[in-house]
């Protein structure tokens, strides 16, 4: 019986498999949950490094200074006040708009497609300054309105932090809702049209429940995704602090940093994030619906003059949200005088950018390491998923996941807490970019590979095992020329991600690692906003690369973005 039992053991944790499983538990715990645990400890850490509470000093004292003093729990506050308008927005600016592009003949869909891809893969903090080019105090649209003695509101501000947070984030409500349309079987329509509803009724009553999951899934992106994005705040801001902010201002200070303090209001950013993804979890799975879909929703038959006008507000909105690329790239081309652009069109800018060479190679080296690091390690994660179910590839499952909630400003203070210092001395290296890229981007690999999976019998590896080649034999020559348009496609997308990571990498950077986001974002600080343009068109081709590749060779869309 003991005999068996310890077979059993040995069969299911101690063959090659096990030891992949084991190892992929070593790896998340060293990556992941060590770095989060320490962030954790450093926030109840006294300055002597201990955890003893004394008369003067209790060991949540950074606790109560944030709920007791206005300075930092108003930066909460406004970060809840600027990141629930901005999803509120999205979600009214992302559902009408993915509703015309599924359901009427809108000419130029590929267009559309692309200036939604193309304002989804730059960095936020792009737009932000972008905008600043086109309705600044010096900008392009705030002079010519000022000739005929029209005068704009400022753009700076909270209200220019909701405008920079809602036409950079509202594709990945309108991505979810396109995704969430075809689920959704035609045959529904057409018997609620034939019970004498309208379209909209139909809409409203019908369609709008059933996708209700997929736009709050589009919702909770927004929410995350703004509430961890400290470059906007920093550039169009002018003051108005949010908690991002705060924890990257507290943790990088020019007159020394408080760890402790930032590592406090990272947990605070990491509880929001968590929370409201529990939120959304929760809710999604009370408002799902089981439902087959045989024939998705197609094209209306509607009048022309309905599709003009829907034409009309597609390309509008559509335009306005590209509107900062197109600045960017056109701006890149302008000669500059000072912090100011003349109309004078050169190429002046790209010979004169000094610092353009070396951040493009640092960025293409992270980017190359980090992602061959996650390709091969996220796809044994993937097989032993999907291949070796048991309790602790379950938690491999969930674990594997964790990275999506948690804000690259928070991972990268984790990780350098935990890895900067005594006793890995880290600090400032290109490996602890490298580690800090490979554990928030492997879930792309991760679910990459096992979607596949899924969707692939187990047959020919069992035959190949019973011929006797072994495990680890079978899935070189085997399982992975099976998998290998998942295996691409996820490096693809996670080559596309890490090239333009901010939040993590402006913690973990030095002179010698700098990188295409910082070095745009260190232009833009310094008021050069036509190198900031140069490095920014730079970014945006580096980062478009990729996802041309992936469209275009392994026929995937825009969805799979997000």
């Amino acid at each position: 019986m003991i005999h068996r039992k310890f077979q059993i053991l040995n069969n299911r944790y101690f063959d090659f498999w096990g030891l992949v499983s084991s190892l992929s538990v070593i790896i998340i715990a060293a990556l992941l949950i060590f770095p989060l645990t320490r962030l954790i400890l450093a926030s109840f850490m006294t300055e002597d490094g201990t955890f003893t509470s004394t008369d003067n000093f209790s060991i949540i004292e950074t606790y109560i200074e944030f709920f007791s003093e206005r300075f930092y729990y108003e930066t909460l506050l406004n970060s809840f006040y600027v990141c629930i308008l901005a999803t509120i927005f999205s979600v009214i600016i992302g559902v009408p708009t993915a509703y015309l592009v599924s359901r009427i003949a809108i000419p130029g869909k590929i267009f559309i497609r692309v200036a939604i891809v193309l304002t989804f893969v730059s960095p936020p903090f792009i737009g932000a300054y972008a905008w600043i080019l086109l309705l600044g105090r010096n900008g392009v649209i705030t002079g010519w309105l000022q000739i005929i003695g029209i005068t704009l509101p400022s753009l700076y501000g909270w209200g220019g932090i909701v405008l920079v947070f809602t036409l950079q984030s509202f594709p990945f409500v309108f991505l979810m809702m396109l995704s969430g349309l075809r689920s959704v079987d035609q045959s529904i329509e057409d018997a609620g049209i034939n019970m004498g509803r309208s379209p909209f009724g139909v809409f409203w009553t019908v369609i709008l429940p059933l996708i209700i999951p997929s736009i709050s899934t589009g919702a909770l992106l927004v929410f995350v995704t703004t509430f961890s994005d400290f470059g906007t705040p920093m550039i169009i801001g002018e003051g108005y602090r949010v908690l991002a902010s705060l924890v990257y201002g507290e943790f990088i200070n020019e007159f020394g940093g408080n760890p402790r303090l930032a590592s406090t209001l990272s947990i605070l950013m990491l509880t929001v994030t968590f929370g409201a993804l529990l939120i959304q979890r929760s809710f999604a799975r009370r408002a799902s619906f089981n439902q087959e879909t045989v024939t998705p929703l197609g094209l209306r038959k509607t009048s022309t003059t309905k599709i003009f006008v829907s034409t009309l507000i597609v390309y509008l909105i559509v335009f306005i949200a590209f509107l900062p690329t197109l600045t960017v790239v056109v701006s890149s081309f302008l000669k500059t005088r000072g912090p100011l652009l003349t109309g004078e069109f050169t190429f002046e800018g790209y010979l004169t950018a000094t610092r353009l060479p070396a951040s493009f190679i640092n960025s293409l080296l992270l980017v190359l390491s980090s992602t061959v690091l996650c390709v091969a390690v996220g796809s044994l994660v993937g097989y032993v998923v999907v291949r070796r179910k048991n309790r602790l590839t379950a938690i491999i499952d969930t674990m594997s996941m964790t990275p999506y909630a948690v804000a690259g400003v928070v991972m990268g203070v984790s990780i350098s807490i935990s890895f900067g210092g005594d006793p890995f001395f880290l600090s400032g290296t290109s490996l602890i970019l490298i580690l800090s890229y490979f554990i928030r981007r492997l879930p792309y690999t991760v679910r990459s590979v096992s979607g596949f999976l899924y969707q692939m019998g187990p047959q020919t590896e069992e035959a190949s095992i019973n011929l006797g080649v072994p495990p680890g034999g079978t899935f070189v020559r085997v399982t992975l020329p099976q998998i290998a348009p998942a295996v691409l496609s996820g490096a693809l997308l996670t080559m596309a991600t890490i090239a333009r990571e901010f939040s993590s990498t402006v913690i973990l950077y030095s002179g010698q690692t700098r990188t295409l986001p910082v070095e745009v974002f260190a232009q833009v600080l310094q008021g050069n906003f036509g190198d900031a343009s140069v490095v920014g068109t730079v970014l945006i081709a580096f980062t478009l690369v990729p996802i041309v590749i992936l469209f275009k060779l392994f026929g995937k869309n825009e969805q799979s973005l997000v």
